[in-house]
């Protein structure tokens, strides 16, 4: 099994860091529909080589101005999606919808700023920003990136929300939702209705795994279930391909579902059988290969999924805790 672990490793990586990466934004920019563009990171950790693009962002223009979704991982390449949106259109760009806190989501959003945007995420932002521990990956980020990191700060939102809001914006209606913990404990979606696009931002997932380690995998899923209720003709990720079918969609949807669940049961019942946490996060990959011998062909599953286990043995023990009541 170790040996499979590193042929898929390397594959994945070699698949990831064979090509060129690109040299701004923009070589990545791509139409999705009439006025909705995306710009689509690689699918990497952070990295110098990278500069740090391992994300999706997307904006619409609309008849009185420009939505960005996301901000991308530095002042830089913020400034370089600003650069890509004004190749598209002059429109100002009038809000920047930040769908979690995560560094490679929020931190470009000082060129957004720059432009007189106004910033919108939920109200989890100020509690990641107040913590000592997101300066401290900050200053970590400065060492990886070096000077790809110049200009970048850490710039909480004008506006934050705790369910949602609407934003109407000449002939588009954006519905801004914050729907459960999931990724993080501030996810939000963008719902446009009347087209039904869906930006999940990293609630769901499509060629990588899912990282469980600061949200709430239980609620995860009640996200997930809330995503099929609405039925997107077009769902875009925060990382990944757009999915541009109702079946490509349902697919993505309920194979994220399906592992945060696997994993979840396994969990659980490892720690009915009385064991510890260091004998579930050394086991739990081949427990998940006999459920679904599959998840071995999804990128990083070896290294990922044991993190994975070690957040959600907590959660589950907690629950289980709190059953016992």
């Amino acid at each position: 099994m170790r040996t499979l672990s590193v042929l898929v490793l390397l594959l994945w990586a070699g698949l990831s860091l064979g090509g060129n990466y690109p040299k701004h934004v923009k070589e990545t920019l791509r139409k999705i529909k009439d006025n909705v563009y995306g710009v689509f990171g690689v699918y990497e950790q952070v990295n110098y080589k990278n500069r740090g693009f391992i994300s999706n962002a997307y904006f619409v223009v609309t008849e009185d101005g420009v939505l960005a979704i996301d901000a991308l991982s530095t002042y830089e390449l913020g400034k370089e999606l600003v650069e890509t949106i004004r190749s598209v259109t002059k429109k100002p760009i009038r809000f920047a919808v930040i769908t979690h806190y995560h560094t490679d989501h929020f931190y470009g959003v000082g060129a957004f700023k720059e432009e007189g945007a106004v910033i919108i995420a939920h109200e989890w932002a100020f509690d990641y920003l107040s913590q000592p521990s997101s300066y401290s990956f900050y200053r970590s980020r400065q060492k990886l990136l070096k000077e790809h990191m110049k200009g970048t700060k850490m710039i909480p939102p004008d506006i934050t929300i705790t369910q949602g809001l609407d934003i109407h914006m000449g002939n588009k209606n954006f519905v801004v939702r914050h729907y459960c913990k999931a990724h993080t404990p501030g996810d939000i979606v963008i719902w446009m209705p009347d087209e039904k696009i869906l930006f999940s931002g990293d609630i769901v997932f499509d060629g990588r795994l899912p990282f469980l380690g600061s949200g709430n995998s239980k609620t995860w899923l009640v996200c997930l279930k809330k995503i099929l209720e609405l039925d997107p003709k077009i769902l875009l990720p925060g990382h990944g391909k757009p999915m541009l079918t109702k079946e490509r969609i349902r697919d993505r949807v309920k194979w994220t579902y399906k592992y945060i669940d696997d994993l979840r049961r396994t969990v659980r019942k490892m720690i009915e059988d009385g064991q510890d946490v260091d004998y579930v996060r050394e086991h739990i990959n081949d427990a998940l290969l006999e459920i679904d011998p599959s998840y071995a062909q999804v990128p990083v599953f070896f290294k990922v999924n044991p993190v994975n286990a070690y957040y959600v043995y907590f959660e589950v023990e907690n629950e289980l805790l709190e059953e016992g009541e």
